[in-house]
């Protein structure tokens, strides 16, 4: 199957999770190009830096919850504020270890997030984000 995403973002602290996801995306042939920024900052500085090449710009957004510096839910305001979800329409998923069912209730509140996910994530709902399966949930 040929490769559809061009470009993923992992935005996330845990070095661990990042080479997991990374790994599993390469096996599956999900992305070949991996952006990757340990904090919401970081990204958002590259959003902004590259708001007019879309081309920099991921098709697909895994982001976690709690990061230093400025965290998921800063990360999304920032994103939603300088118009980058009418800039490129990308898939952006909440992949997270907190189970706190506020946050859960946040992320189903805000329209951009397509899902919020429990770390880790499986094999089946990675393979549903990137559109190959379903995840059965």
């Amino acid at each position: 199957m040929d490769i559809q995403v061009k470009k993923t973002c992992i935005i996330d602290d845990d070095d661990v999770y990042i080479y997991a996801i990374k790994r599993l995306m390469s096996l599956q042939k999900l992305c070949d190009n991996v952006l990757v920024f340990k904090n919401g900052k970081e990204a958002i500085d590259y959003f902004i830096a590259h708001k007019d090449d879309v081309h920099s710009l991921p098709d697909i957004i895994l982001i976690d919850v709690n990061m230093p510096v400025l965290d998921g839910w800063g990360f999304i305001d920032e994103y939603l504020a300088n118009g980058f979800d009418k800039t490129k329409v990308a898939d952006l998923y909440m992949i997270s270890s907190s189970i706190d069912p506020r946050d859960v209730k946040k992320a189903e509140a805000i329209p951009v997030i397509k899902k919020y996910i429990f770390k880790p994530i499986t094999l089946d709902e990675l393979n549903a984000v990137f559109g190959k399966t379903r995840a059965t949930t």
